[in-house]
C-alpha cells in the first residue's frame, strides 16, 4: 500500500558550518521571536528557507517566497548545502530528556524516506487532524518557489512483529553518522538534546525496507497542511505521472507506534468569561457526567498521573481548589456524544471534556472553539495553573497524554481527533535532509 523511495539527500556540509548553528524546529511552531534569534544565529540557518521573514516593500516579485527559493539556490552554490551522491534512506535519532518524566532520557529512532503521495480516500496515508486554508496556501507558494520538500512532514506505521525495527537496528550498528549536532533541550536547558543522522544506501537493505512498507498503511502525525500541499502542487503538475516524479512523493519521517521513544503530550485547556453563577454551583453541575473529587489544588497533578493508562479521568482546576473527574459508568460514551463521530473518538478524554465540561456545562460550543478568545491553550501544567492563580483565567481543565494507539484508532476510523489534541515530542528538526525536485531529475 505505501510506496516508499529512496533519494538523494540535500543537506548542511559539516565542514562548512557548525549543525547547531544553522537547524531549526519546524516553521509551525516558531514565534517571531524565535524566528529573529534564528536569523542572527548564522546567515545560513535553514529558517531563510522553512519561514523566511516580510520584508518592506514585498511585492509579487520580490517577497519571503523568492527569498527562499534564492537562498536555497545560493546555499547549494557556495557548497554550504550538498546533495549525496547516492539514493538514501536516513535514520533520525533524537535523545532527549523526557518533558513529564524527570531523569528519563528517550531515543526517538525516524526514518526519512520519500513516500509516494496518495488522496486520503485511498485509505494509504490517513490523516488525524482538520487542516486550515491559509496554512496551505502559504506552503503552496513556498513549494512553487523553491520546487522542494524544505523540511520533512512526520508518519507513524505499525512494526508489531518489529521487523523493520530490526532491519534498521543491523544497519545502524556498523554505520557511522552522516550528520550530528547537539542542543539544550526545550524543557530542560541544561541537558542537551542530540539529532544524529545516518544514510543508508546499500540496495540489499533499500529493497527489503521497501518490502516491508509495501503492505502498510502511513498515518500523518504531523504536517497535515504540508501533505495536502504537496497534493495540489501535484495537480497544478497536471497530477500523478507515469514514471513517477520527483513531484509526486513527498518526505517523511517514519516512526514505529511500538518506538519507546514516542511521547505524545497533552494540550491543556484554559477558560475564561465564565457566567459566575456556573463556577458557584460547578461541582454539582459536574456531577451529572461524572464522579467529582474535591481536592486541595497541590494534589490535584499527582491524582491526574496516578493509576492506569486506560482510565478516563481529568482535572479542572480553579484558583484555590480543584475538581477530580472520572467518567460515570453509567454515562456511556456512545450515548452522549455525537454520533457523527467514531466509536474510537467518543471515548477520548478530551472529546468527554469538550461535551461534557465546555459544552453542556460551561456553555462553550463545538462551533465556538474555531473564533473565541474565551479559549486558550498551552502543553504546560504549571503555567495553566499560574495563569489561573494569576486571574489571567478563572479555570484551567488538565489532561492526561493521549495515546498513540487512540490516535491510530481514530485515524482508521476515517475520523479526526478534535482541535489540539496532540503534540508528538520533541519535533522533526529542520534543515538536517532536505529534497529538492529539479535536483532528483537530473540523477
Amino acid at each position: 500500500m505505501a510506496t516508499i523511495q529512496p533519494f538523494r539527500g540535500v543537506h548542511y556540509d559539516p565542514q562548512r558550518v557548525a549543525l547547531s548553528e544553522v537547524i531549526s524546529p519546524p516553521y509551525d511552531v516558531l514565534s517571531a521571536e524565535e524566528q529573529e534569534n534564528l536569523y542572527r544565529k548564522s546567515p545560513y540557518n535553514i529558517v531563510r528557507l522553512i519561514l523566511n521573514r516580510e520584508e518592506p516593500g514585498d511585492n509579487e516579485r520580490a517577497n519571503r517566497y523568492t527569498r527562499a527559493a534564492a537562498f536555497l539556490q545560493e546555499a547549494l552554490r557556495a557548497g554550504v548545502l550538498v546533495q549525496d551522491a547516492q539514493p538514501s534512506f536516513y535514520t533520525y535519532l533524537q535523545r532527549f530528556p523526557h518533558p513529564l518524566q524527570p531523569g528519563q532520557i528517550c531515543e526517538r529512532q525516524t526514518l526519512f524516506v520519500a513516500l509516494k503521495l496518495e488522496p486520503y480516500e485511498n485509505g494509504v496515508v490517513l490523516p488525524h487532524e482538520e487542516t486550515h486554508t491559509k496554512a496551505k496556501e502559504d506552503r503552496l507558494r513556498l513549494m512553487r518557489a523553491t520546487k522542494a520538500n524544505p523540511e520533512p512532514i512526520y508518519g507513524l506505521y505499525e512494526d508489531a512483529d518489529g521487523a523493520i525495527s530490526t532491519l534498521l537496528k543491523q544497519a545502524l550498528q556498523p554505520a557511522y553518522p552522516l550528520l550530528t549536532a547537539a542542543l539544550p533541550s526545550p524543557v530542560k536547558p541544561d541537558v542537551l538534546e542530540e539529532h544524529v543522522v545516518y544514510a543508508h544506501n546499500a540496495p540489499e537493505l533499500l529493497q527489503s525496507l521497501q518490502a516491508q512498507f509495501s503492505p502498510k498503511r502511513i498515518w500523518i502525525a504531523d504536517g497535515h497542511h504540508r501533505y495536502e500541499t504537496a497534493l495540489n502542487y501535484q495537480r497544478e503538475q497536471g497530477g500523478p505521472s507515469t514514471p513517477p516524479k520527483p513531484h509526486d512523493f513527498i518526505l517523511i519521517g517514519l516512526t514505529a507506534f511500538e518506538d519507546s521513544g514516542l511521547v505524545v503530550l497533552p494540550t491543556h485547556r484554559l477558560v475564561r468569561n465564565v457566567a459566575s453563577e456556573r463556577l458557584e454551583t460547578l461541582g454539582l453541575l459536574l456531577e451529572r457526567h461524572f464522579h467529582v473529587f474535591p481536592m486541595e489544588l497541590a494534589a490535584s497533578r499527582g491524582w491526574l498521573h496516578e493509576g492506569a493508562d486506560t482510565e478516563r479521568k481529568f482535572v479542572v482546576v480553579l484558583p484555590n481548589k480543584a475538581y477530580g473527574l472520572r467518567p460515570r459508568m453509567e454515562v456511556l460514551p456512545e450515548n452522549i456524544l455525537p454520533e457523527t463521530h467514531s466509536e474510537a473518538w467518543r471515548r477520548l478524554d478530551v472529546s468527554l471534556l469538550q461535551v461534557l465540561v465546555l459544552d453542556r456545562t460551561l456553555g462553550i460550543s463545538w462551533q465556538d472553539l474555531a473564533h473565541t478568545e474565551d479559549i486558550a491553550y498551552t502543553r504546560d501544567e504549571e503555567e495553566a495553573v499560574r495563569l489561573v492563580q494569576s486571574g489571567a483565567f478563572q479555570l484551567a481543565c488538565l489532561l492526561r497524554p493521549p495515546k498513540v494507539w487512540e490516535i491510530r484508532d481514530v485515524a482508521a476510523a476515517g475520523d479526526k481527533m478534535p482541535q489540539k489534541s496532540t503534540y508528538f515530542y520533541p519535533k522533526l528538526y529542520s534543515g538536517l535532509i532536505l529534497r529538492s525536485f529539479p535536483l532528483e531529475e537530473k540523477e
